[in-house]
């Protein structure tokens, strides 16, 4: 396999999407056309009618369509039994890998067909493949929703080195090698005031076979707790920011690669229509298109419910919402808490 270059331009597919800027006069007014109908609908039904949607979009595993899946399971290589992997998205690694099998799927946004890697955390008999995943796709943000150990549970096995631990870490599977350095790291500084999300971002520097090299950025989000949600803020809004220059596929993970992992992704997809002044799809369509890739992603009514806040909140902060309707979105926010907390 060839080592790919850096290129200078940092557009994601022909329809570009760019990071988000101050909008002039004649934008604001197409955005403001493009989410009335999205918040209409939102405030209609409510976090009550909201969460009622979800749980009529029943999670289900059709083995028939993870045929590699089944086979990767007598090998180790998937974390959960009932999280499976669809083999119509999945990756696949490429020479002069030994395997093609990874646990993870390109998920799609209306900018890219491949914007997204949604994976599980790597096992400790994984950390390889994760590692050459991210060489071939040339991922250059890695999205972690995960601790190590949560509830005395292991989530997800150390495979990269910290500031605190080794700043080398090395890994072998069927005789070639993969090294993954630390560079640096820092706590990372959002924009918003209120934002008290601990999430710290680490530069890694990956070499592999073939003379394959890759600068990564490594965003692990601390208190973002398991099958649940962190406050609905904008930290999500200015990570993705930051992320969307990536050229290559931004791979995100939690434990499963499905309820946290879901959640970001419904974000970025509806944000992406937001950027390109489209009509915002209706989110249980959207739903359904990210589980077609990636199954049963979001796994709780309350994760649902977070990506709907977290966009409303973005919508007032941006100041597009009309303020007739600030006060409905106060009474919504009021729900919201009562249900999630």
């Amino acid at each position: 396999m060839s080592v790919h270059k850096r290129r200078a331009n940092n557009n994601t597919s022909s329809k570009t999407v760019h990071n988000e800027e101050q909008p002039t006069a004649g934008e604001r007014k197409q955005l403001k056309k493009c989410i009335i109908k999205f918040v209409a609908r939102v405030l209609e039904k409510g976090p009550t009618g909201l969460r009622a949607e979800f749980q009529t979009m029943k999670r289900s595993n059709d083995f028939e369509k993870m045929k590699a899946f089944k086979e990767a399971q007598e090998h180790g290589k998937n974390r959960y039994k009932d999280v499976g992997c669809l083999d119509n998205s999945r990756v696949k690694l490429g020479t002069p890998w030994p395997h093609e099998y990874i646990h993870g799927n390109y998920v799609s946004t209306p900018s890219n067909p491949k914007r997204f890697i949604c994976t599980q955390a790597p096992l400790e008999k994984t950390c390889a493949d994760f590692w050459f995943m991210c060489l071939q796709e040339r991922v250059e943000t890695i999205f972690m929703l995960c601790n190590f150990t949560e509830k005395g549970t292991k989530k997800c096995h150390e495979y990269f080195p910290t500031k605190d631990k080794q700043d080398t870490m090395t890994y072998e599977e069927g005789g070639h090698k993969i090294t993954v350095r630390y560079e640096n790291s820092r706590t990372v500084k959002f924009r918003g005031k209120d934002i008290k999300a601990k999430v710290i971002e680490t530069q890694l520097s990956i070499e592999g076979p073939n003379d394959m090299t890759l600068k990564t950025t490594h965003y692990h989000w601390i208190d973002w707790p398991d099958r649940g949600v962190p406050p609905a803020d904008l930290a999500i809004i200015e990570l993705l920011n930051k992320a969307r220059v990536s050229k290559g596929p931004i791979a995100v993970h939690c434990s499963a690669g499905i309820g946290r992992t879901g959640s970001v992704v419904m974000i970025e997809y509806v944000m992406e229509q937001i950027l390109a002044n489209q009509p915002i799809d209706e989110t249980d369509k959207i739903l359904l298109k990210i589980r077609e890739q990636r199954n049963n992603s979001v796994q709780t009514d309350h994760q649902y419910l977070f990506v709907h806040q977290v966009l409303m909140n973005y919508f007032r902060h941006r100041k597009l919402l009309d303020s007739t309707v600030e006060g409905h979105h106060d009474d919504f926010t009021k729900t919201y808490l009562k249900l999630v907390i």
